[in-house]
């Protein structure tokens, strides 16, 4: 396998000149016709679908959704579940020259209405049961027309050409929010993806030999496009905390899995399986990211994979933006100097991601709670000195440039520099002597008082290392200027004066001023994995 071709060196040498990502599978399917494309269970049994196979399918999506007047310039809304037939949808929208439009699996109806008037679709592709949301959803009602995924109205035609795309041709629509708030629609062109795909597909540096298990959609498309088989998971992605590990376990065995991509959570569960079969988790490349991954997992996942485990650091807007390897991550340590840092400063500690990757620039910029006004001097103006912890802000052509009909988050989100796009990632960071990016954690969550700022990540990572604390979270209460520091851990130990006195004690320099413990620490509905801060407040607020 060491002397395998590698799938990104290949893809260069197959770049297409149609920028429609759906004519790039059709060239990737001449190369490997009977290779499987995406392999998928269904209560034990797998269906593979080929190259050559999904590739017809796409063309015929394609073909009837022109068939019904859905084409250039047309927004189409998909509600399947990750499957075969979810990428034959997407990437058939795309053949016809279309854009496609998704929304989380875990939106409630008042979200998914807010996207449907938002994005304005001309079609609604979905599953029988997505269907039964037209019963109690006006939006989708709405919609021109309406499609079941896999049956007659995606099968009246005969295959044909791709719709030929610009660069800049808008491709995917996706809606993002966190856990709350109006839904903001990321747009991604054609161009973008493919910059994307080129990112990750260098970072990653999966091979033509490779079988991957991916369990978010993003990944398929990255191994569509290399000509690397996809096994997707028997999972509900909905639930990445709740998996069967047993289940998933036989099919990585099953299908020769030698890569897999995902979130905490989902490892989180796999890595508990290994350790109760004292069995490492048979693959040579394990990636994570969409959430913080903290030393207690990271140290499990460093000791249970076969081959190395590894954390992407990115976000909606910018896939992939640097990594690291855990036995590295655990490791690293930051030897940055800072003269005119205060000593009991909170800007030590935090999290090790890694270098940024070669495709984007990455910057640290002073902290701002309201829109940055780039003055003279533009982005340099309000750039941090190397060491010091501010924003994380990133540029580049797989960084999102824009929202769909949204000023106001393009305003909070983006800093124009001429034809540049800079993403504020709210993210807080800094950079060290190595070049090495480290989280501190969210730039909203941060405590301020009068004399120093403390950020919550080395807070929580010391409270962490307590064995009875399985998650954490540290955040300001009160007015910016002389907050009050919450510690929350979640337990099932009661807290009696003398956890509470290890657990402060532990977790210093940064104050505490409030300790709470709970049973369950709210996480975020897509990953599984972070704290929802938004659902934590209330909670506390009973």
């Amino acid at each position: 396998m060491g002397d395998a071709l590698s799938a990104a060196d290949d893809t260069r040498h197959t770049t297409p000149t149609d920028a429609n990502i759906a004519a790039r599978l059709i060239a990737r399917a001449a190369m490997h016709p009977e290779r499987a494309a995406i392999i998928e269970y269904h209560r034990g049994r797998a269906t593979r679908v080929t190259f050559a196979q999904l590739a017809e399918r796409v063309a015929t999506v394609g073909a009837s959704l022109r068939g019904y007047g859905v084409g250039h310039g047309d927004r189409v809304l998909i509600l399947v579940p990750m499957s075969a037939e979810l990428y034959a949808v997407l990437l058939g929208v795309l053949h016809a020259g279309a854009t496609a439009v998704f929304v989380d699996a875990w939106a409630d109806r008042k979200r998914l209405d807010n996207a449907v008037r938002a994005a304005a679709p001309k079609a609604f592709v979905g599953s029988w049961k997505a269907q039964l949301l037209r019963i109690v959803s006006p939006a989708l009602r709405g919609v021109a027309h309406h499609f079941v995924a896999g049956a007659g109205g995606l099968r009246s035609a005969s295959p044909c050409a791709p719709t030929r795309a610009e660069p800049d041709d808008p491709a995917l629509i996706t809606f993002t929010t966190g856990s709350t708030g109006a839904p903001k629609a990321a747009v991604r062109t054609h161009a973008f993806l493919w910059a994307q795909h080129e990112a990750l597909a260098a970072h990653l540096g999966l091979r033509d030999d490779d079988i991957d298990m991916p369990t978010l959609p993003i990944f398929v498309l990255n191994n569509l496009a290399l000509g690397v088989p996809s096994v997707i998971p028997d999972f509900d992605p909905r639930r990445p905390a709740e998996i069967d590990p047993a289940r998933v376990w036989t099919q990585m065995v099953a299908e020769r899995v030698t890569t897999t991509s995902g979130s905490p959570a989902f490892y989180e569960r796999l890595v508990g399986y290994a350790e109760r079969r004292g069995e490492k988790i048979p693959v040579r490349a394990l990636f994570t990211g969409g959430a913080p991954v903290l030393p207690p997992l990271a140290r499990r996942l460093a000791a249970q994979v076969a081959g190395e485990a590894h954390v992407v650091y990115g976000s909606t807007e910018a896939e992939p933006i640097s990594g690291i390897e855990m036995r590295a991550l655990l490791d690293a340590r930051d030897t940055s100097r800072v003269d005119d840092l205060p000593a009991s400063a909170g800007e030590r500690g935090g999290i090790c991601v890694g270098a940024p990757v070669p495709q984007v620039d990455v910057r640290i910029l002073q902290v701002a709670d309201g829109v940055i006004d780039l003055r003279a001097g533009g982005i340099s103006a309000l750039e941090l000195p190397r060491g010091r912890t501010g924003e994380i802000v990133v540029s580049g052509a797989h960084v999102l440039r824009g929202y769909l009909n949204d000023p106001a988050a393009e305003r909070a989100a983006k800093l124009r520099e001429g034809d540049r796009v800079w993403h504020r990632t709210g993210d807080g960071g800094r950079i060290d002597a190595e070049g090495r990016l480290w989280l501190m954690g969210r730039v909203r969550e941060r405590v301020r008082r009068a004399d120093a700022v403390w950020w919550g990540l080395p807070a929580e990572t010391r409270a962490l290392a307590h064995e009875s604390v399985r998650h954490a979270a540290y955040l300001g209460t009160g007015e910016p200027g002389q907050q009050r520091a919450v510690l929350v851990v979640e337990t099932d130990r009661p807290l009696d004066a003398a956890f509470r006195a290890e657990l402060i004690a532990m977790v210093a320099p940064h104050p505490v001023d409030e300790l709470r413990a709970v049973s369950t620490i709210p996480r975020d509905p897509r990953h599984a994995s972070k704290t929802d801060t938004e659902a934590l407040r209330a909670l506390l607020r009973g």
